[in-house]
């Protein structure tokens, strides 16, 4: 089911970036995750408020989801940011961290790996902010 939802999230957002530029058209980005607010462990089966700590590309750049994928235990996760393309007057200085929430359930009972995206290096690589986190069952 939110595999669904996520799918039917990332089909709109993309349907609705298609626009072309002449009628302010809109352009998506990858933020890079500069923190994140994890506990020290989750319980099983209880929700969570995950706090990520996030650079905007431009002040023109705004939330706009979630990129995520998972892999049996191992959750990708990017920030996503929108811009309209007719706005001429984005700034790619100044104080652009800011932060959004993550909800998340652990439905695992062992433990779970994320792995946050924060852009490439010098060389082009990937960069990820990896945390793991263990599961317990309640009363543990």
């Amino acid at each position: 089911m939110k595999k669904l939802l996520l799918l039917l999230f990332y089909s709109a957002i993309m349907t609705a970036c298609s626009s072309d530029e002449d009628n302010g058209g809109m352009m998506q980005n990858l933020a890079v995750i500069t923190t994140v607010e994890l506990p020290e462990s989750f319980e099983y089966n209880r929700e969570y408020e995950i706090k990520i700590n996030y650079k905007r590309p431009s002040t023109c750049d705004f939330f706009s989801g979630f990129d995520i994928s998972k892999n049996t235990n191992i959750i990708t996760v990017g920030v996503v940011t929108s811009y309209r393309t007719s706005n001429t007057t984005c700034e790619s200085t100044g104080n652009l961290n800011t932060s959004t929430k993550l909800n998340f359930v652990a439905d695992r009972d062992d433990f779970y790996i994320f792995k946050f995206w924060q852009g490439e290096n010098a060389a082009g690589e990937v960069q990820f902010l990896t945390v793991e986190v263990p599961v317990t069952r309640p009363g543990m």
